[in-house]
């Protein structure tokens, strides 16, 4: 993973509200500590209202020319919400990473069932799905969701624990010790969702 010979691309995808931008900038702090060049881009649609909304990381070990992932290019893809995973397929390298919540935000007439968007992940060599209700839960923490995405997401990027720490606790410092705590522990139990 460390030895990749062209820039990494990222997409993280949400509607609006979802907190993508957050782990996007996450993502992107995470990278300049860990010495590596990086750019973000974001694309907010009608945020304000539910609509789709999604940020572009590239990193690498030698300076980034652009922001934007290009179709067939991008390495991994952290989805808040189901129907946005499928969305970005097409600018999905074909060995990427796929890690997606199960929660869907249904703000369209026509939103498909959530069975067949389900089936249709699946079908996708690489795809995790992460029940982020349930981290919540057993986490106690209504706002673990993303932090676990982000937990299973980081198997795939070449950035230590030390590092992810950092930028958590310097991103939520001003809410406190335990809100530090409890994203901590959001991020260190997705992690191990993948270790299973």
């Amino acid at each position: 993973m460390n030895d990749f010979n062209k820039p990494f691309g990222v997409i993280v995808a949400g509607v609006g509200g979802q907190g993508a931008i957050t782990v996007a900038q996450l993502i992107l702090g995470a990278c300049w500590r860990s010495g590596f060049y990086a750019l973000q881009s974001e694309i907010h649609g009608m945020s304000q209202r539910g609509g789709a909304v999604s940020a572009n990381i590239v990193f690498d070990q030698v300076p980034v020319t652009s922001p934007v992932v290009t179709s067939g290019e991008a390495n991994l893809l952290i989805s808040m919400e189901p129907l946005e995973a499928l969305r970005y397929l097409p600018l999905m390298a074909m060995d990427a990473k796929i890690i997606s919540a199960t929660v869907p935000v249904v703000n369209i007439d026509n939103y498909p069932e959530l069975s067949s968007i389900f089936d249709n992940l699946k079908k996708i060599t690489g795809v995790t799905i992460v029940d982020t209700d349930d981290c919540a839960k057993k986490l106690n923490y209504k706002h673990a969701g993303n932090m676990c995405l982000l937990g299973a997401s980081s198997k795939f990027l070449p950035i230590s624990d030390e590092v992810w720490k950092r930028v958590i606790e310097e991103r939520f410092k001003s809410k406190g010790d335990q809100i530090i705590e409890q994203n901590w522990s959001a991020f260190e139990f997705g992690k191990k969702l993948l270790e299973k």
